[in-house]
């Protein structure tokens, strides 16, 4: 019962994203000339036509890639989880892979080119590649920076308290992004962001 909701779940965010896509998709074509039945060169290099089925499926492809799915881990990763050196292996794969599909992806819509009919040269994904790129920079270097800095100043954390306290913590938080935290008494205490942050 338990895995079946957390199947509606993620059903439901890759459902949601899916939708998303294909409106943020349809919406920056328009924007930028390309109108619907337009051929079009897409990111690719196939000449295709702005149809919703086109839509459809590069939405389809953009959550197939770039939202974590356990179909897409490699035998290799599968068969990592019958040794007892570990057998959350699938999740931080998918991260890995999905990172860097992100990242290409941004990069491909930013630098992405079509051509008009009337010959006029245009960049339409250019805005969605740089949302993109930001989201994934706010998600692997702000969040986790503005919550150190922000519990620091909260809870009244020098530098030199975060110097010894990454002395004494445990050896797999060594190089992790430390959250301080002090109790009513002033004992300090962390969180380790780098294990809650999956990116």
């Amino acid at each position: 019962a338990s895995q079946d909701l957390y199947t509606a779940e993620d059903d439901f965010w890759k459902i949601y994203s899916w939708s998303q896509e294909k409106k943020r998709l349809g919406d920056s074509l328009i924007k930028s000339g390309i109108k619907k039945g337009d051929e079009f060169t897409d990111l690719a290099g196939n000449t295709v036509k702005f149809t919703d089925d086109y839509l459809e499926q590069e939405a389809a492809n953009i959550v197939k890639n770039n939202i974590p799915n356990y179909d897409y881990v490699g035998s290799f990763i599968k068969e990592l989880r019958k040794f007892p050196i570990g057998n959350f292996v699938s999740f931080p794969a998918e991260i890995m892979r999905t990172s860097t599909n992100i990242v290409r992806r941004a990069l491909d819509e930013i630098s992405f080119t079509a051509t008009l009919p009337d010959g006029t040269t245009i960049k339409p994904l250019q805005n969605i590649g740089y949302t993109r790129l930001a989201g994934m920079a706010a998600t692997t270097l702000a969040v986790p920076y503005a919550a150190v800095e922000g519990a620091k100043a909260l809870y009244n954390v020098t530098e030199d308290e975060m110097d010894a306290m990454r002395r004494y913590v445990a050896d797999w938080s060594k190089n992790s992004v430390l959250v301080p935290f002090k109790d009513e008494d002033g004992k300090l205490s962390y969180i380790d962001f780098s294990h809650l942050n999956a990116y």
